[in-house]
């Protein structure tokens, strides 16, 4: 039998287009998702020890930063709090959208541009 926040969590899986895997050892509120530019399928995953979100493609595994997270971020961002929603299914979502909200804002630091240093021959 389902647990209250398992029953939630599985209703947000289907609001945002995926499906829900079971949680494991280390991994918690799993999504399975289909890739937009394949035919493959990535698991979106809260990492249980500091709720950091991870995805299990190629691109968040070399460099934590994929756009399949980015997208189910933003759909599980636009999913509204229901009043029947269990407190960690409540706590999952706004970390959703910190989460979302804060990439939206990050910003790409250039590299500073240093004028080479003068020679002197003299």
């Amino acid at each position: 039998m389902k647990t209250k926040h398992e029953a939630n969590v599985e209703a947000v899986a289907e609001q945002i287009g995926g499906k829900l895997v079971p949680n494991n050892d280390t991994w918690t509120n799993r999504f399975q998702i289909k890739s937009s530019s394949s035919s493959r399928f990535y698991i979106i995953a809260q990492r249980r020890s500091d709720k950091v979100w991870g995805c299990s493609c190629p691109g968040w595994i070399n460099y934590r930063k994929c756009k399949h997270l980015t997208d189910v971020l933003k759909r599980l961002s636009a999913v509204a709090a229901s009043p029947a929603y269990d407190s960690d299914t409540l706590t999952m979502l706004a970390s959703a959208r910190k989460v979302y909200l804060d990439l939206g804002t990050a910003k790409s630091v250039a590299a500073p541009k240093t004028k080479a240093p003068e020679l002197d021959f003299g």
